[in-house]
Formats: C-alpha cells, structure tokens, sequence
C-alpha cells in the first residue's frame, strides 16, 4: 500500500471517528469528507455505500415499555426519512437510536427529539383544558388519546420527505453487525401493530399538529431546534 493511501484511510478514519460526534453539524460534515476521501482514491461503490451507512441516538430517553404513542412517532420518522430505529437500553430506560444514511440518521434523530417533546406539550395543554369542567376520568382519557393519535398524524406529515430510492441493501449487514444482540423482529412486529382510537377530536389534532416545523440542525445542534406549532 503506498504511503499516500495509506495515509487517506487514517484521514477516513479520523473522519469517520468524528462522525459519531454529538455535535450533529460537525458529524455531518465528517461523513461528507470521508465519502469525498473515498471516492478520491478509488474505493469502490460497496466501500462508498457502506461508509454512509451510520447511527445517531435520541437525546430523548424513554420509558422501558414503550408505548403506541412513541411508535407512532418511530413508524413516521422510519417512513419519512428512509431509516431504521433500533431500541437500546440505557440504564433501565430505552434510547431510540436512528439507522441509515449518515445524514439523514442524524436529521431523524434530531427530529424525534423535536416530536416527542412537543407532543407532550401539547397533549398535556389538552388534557388540562378539561379541569374543572366535570367531565368523567375515562371520557378525557378516550378524548385525550384521539387527540393525541390526530396531533401525530398532523405533525407526521409535515417532516420532510428525504427518501431517495429503495431501502439500502446495505441496511441489514450494517444492523445486524451494529446491534447483534438485539430482538429487532418483537419491535417491528410492535412498529405494525401501532394502531389509532379515533373520536372527533382527532381532526384538532392533526390541526394542532400540522403547525408544528421541524428545520435541518445547524451548528449549535439540537438546542436551536426551529419549532413552530402553538
């Protein structure tokens, strides 16, 4: 191996160890320059196609027994984005953790993050409209949920589509070397099982959860998330 490609694969390296960086602007560029690098000195496609292969966790930590309403999020995003969510475990917790294209991993993640905790806003201002009003504990809770199932829906379809082409032949080898250990088939027996209890009050949700806005990050990350539902 001559010593300038020899020296080009630590550089892809280096790159690729600074892909797993928290700092989602920074990662994202990491990926770009090691898949430039590659194709720079003759890797071919199957290199190329595996390298932009990557992972990027949630900030959000969530309950080990993960509800409808996080998979609905999950199924979306999966959809959506043309990636693979993996549940890991996190100190008793979960963790979702978003599998494909380096760059769009990393935006669905960020997303997720943006999701999850409007949607808990806003069910929570829901269900608090109902103090005082009398209403009977099942009654809110059955309207809370159909608001919830209609809020996702709205909210859902206003991320960006960024499926490029089928699903990367690649996806399988890279998650069955990244999460070996894992019962990937009980999740996505679960991710199709997901289903929603309609009232009327699914129609304000999805009203409510169209006006939600989710931007690519930036540098500075997920703290300057652009959100933009009321």
């Amino acid at each position: 191996m001559s010593e300038i490609r020899q020296k080009a694969l630590q550089k892809i390296a280096k790159c690729l160890e600074l892909g797993n960086s928290a700092n989602v602007h920074e990662a994202a560029q990491a990926i770009r320059m090691a898949q430039s690098l590659m194709r720079k000195h003759g890797l071919d496609q199957t290199d190329i196609e595996l390298i932009q292969m990557g992972k990027t966790s949630t900030q959000t930590l969530l309950p080990s027994d993960v509800g409808q309403n996080i998979l609905r999020i999950i199924r979306g995003i999966n959809s959506r984005f043309g990636v693979e969510a993996v549940l890991v475990n996190h100190k008793g917790l979960k963790r979702a953790e978003f599998v494909g294209n380096a760059d769009r991993a990393i935006f669905a993640a960020f997303a997720f993050d943006i999701v999850y905790r409007e949607m808990n806003q806003q069910v929570g201002s829901f269900r608090n409209s109902f103090a005082g009003s009398g209403t009977d504990n099942l009654t809110v809770s059955r309207r809370t949920a159909s608001f919830t199932a209609g809020w996702l829906e709205g909210a859902l379809e206003k991320l960006p589509d960024l499926r490029s082409g089928d699903r990367s032949s690649h996806m399988d080898d890279y998650l069955d070397e990244m999460f070996e250990k894992l019962d990937r088939e009980t999740f996505k027996a679960q991710l199709k099982a997901s289903m929603a209890k309609v009232t009327p009050d699914f129609e304000k949700g999805i009203k409510k959860g169209r006006k939600i806005s989710v931007s690519r990050p930036v540098e500075g990350a997920r703290a300057k998330a652009q959100i933009g539902s009321s």
